[in-house]
């Protein structure tokens, strides 16, 4: 990899970092860095994957990101994730780490309602917690694919407000199983293109050298006595109008797993029905703010999480101030 910046990196332990992939993404960039500012996000290293798009001029105009590109195969980096782990392993060691593409968008209890990063991670920290494993919700509109355009001022969140009604929550929260597997294929993925696309992720760690990743981040050997308890959700903005362009580059480059070939079954479909709708009123909620997950009973009402790792974790910043 050959890095495109030149802008110093602190030894900072309190950072919190985001080491994230992408290409010809231009478009999305300011949105992915702006939410996870908000978020309280400090840093970015991003690894740029030989686009041909502005991605990489964009990305160096933004303050504290670091810019890396290679043009090595994606399916030859163990999607991404050889590239995150050298870099991890010079900047991040020891840091609470998020672990993103850049159509992903991390969510943790009440973040949009006055809960900030740090008190989170601080209640991970208290109880031992090193790894944080989340539901992928993939998130759509109620039009065609084809007609779901991000204009150049839009949210892709007000774009692509809905996601499946997700199942066997409390199963996937409590521990990682070997052999049911249906509780890891669902939402829209397995509804309406029959794909086994796995919907568990661990994209938050406190990284230490000795972790071990999977391709895309859905095995991570870890104890569960290390694996965070509350529910997290990462928002994934994979059904737009370019998806069907995107299917076919991926194709011709294999570089997706399986030589691409869940990007094989979307644009057979998309081919097929060049108005494929996503949305279903039987199934699709439209997410609006934390309340959202609070009503669908997708995560514990606020006193719940105020548990003894909360309690410890205030604790903790009152010793040390």
């Amino acid at each position: 990899m050959e890095r495109l910046d030149n802008v110093a990196i602190p030894d900072r332990a309190e950072e919190i970092r985001c080491f994230c992939c992408g290409r010809n993404e231009a478009q999305r960039i300011p949105e992915f860095l702006a939410y996870h500012r908000r978020l309280g996000v400090d840093r970015f290293f991003f690894v740029d994957n030989g686009s041909t798009d502005d991605s990489v001029e964009v990305a160096l105009a933004e303050e504290s990101v670091h810019v890396w590109r290679t043009e090595q195969p994606y399916q030859e980096s163990r999607f991404g994730v050889d590239w995150q782990e050298a870099l991890l392993q010079q900047f991040g060691v020891g840091q609470w780490c998020l672990l993103l593409d850049l159509d992903e968008f991390f969510y943790f209890p009440f973040c949009d309602q006055g809960r900030n990063f740090e008190d989170f991670l601080a209640s991970q920290d208290a109880a031992g917690h090193a790894v944080v494993k989340s539901m992928m919700l993939d998130m759509y509109s109620d039009r065609s694919i084809g007609e779901t355009r991000l204009g150049s001022d839009q949210s892709i969140f007000e774009l692509c407000p809905y996601f499946d009604r997700p199942r066997h929550l409390s199963l996937f929260f409590t521990r990682d199983f070997q052999r049911l597997q249906r509780i890891y294929f669902q939402g829209v993925r397995e509804r309406v293109f029959s794909t086994s696309a796995i919907i568990r992720k661990y994209p938050l760690v406190r990284y230490s050298k000795d972790m071990r990743f999977s391709p895309g981040h859905h095995h991570l050997p870890v104890d569960a006595r290390s694996l965070g308890r509350e529910r997290t959700f990462l928002f994934h903005f994979k059904f737009l109008s370019g998806l069907q362009e995107y299917a076919r580059e991926s194709i011709d480059r294999e570089c997706h797993w399986n030589a691409s070939s869940e990007y094989r079954i979307y644009l057979d479909r998309i081919d097929r029905d060049s108005n494929l709708n996503l949305h279903d009123p039987r199934v699709s909620i439209r997410f609006r703010d934390t309340d959202t997950f609070l009503q669908q009973r997708m995560i514990h009402p606020r006193g719940r999480h105020r548990g003894v790792a909360d309690l410890a974790a205030a604790l903790l910043r009152r010793i040390v101030k």
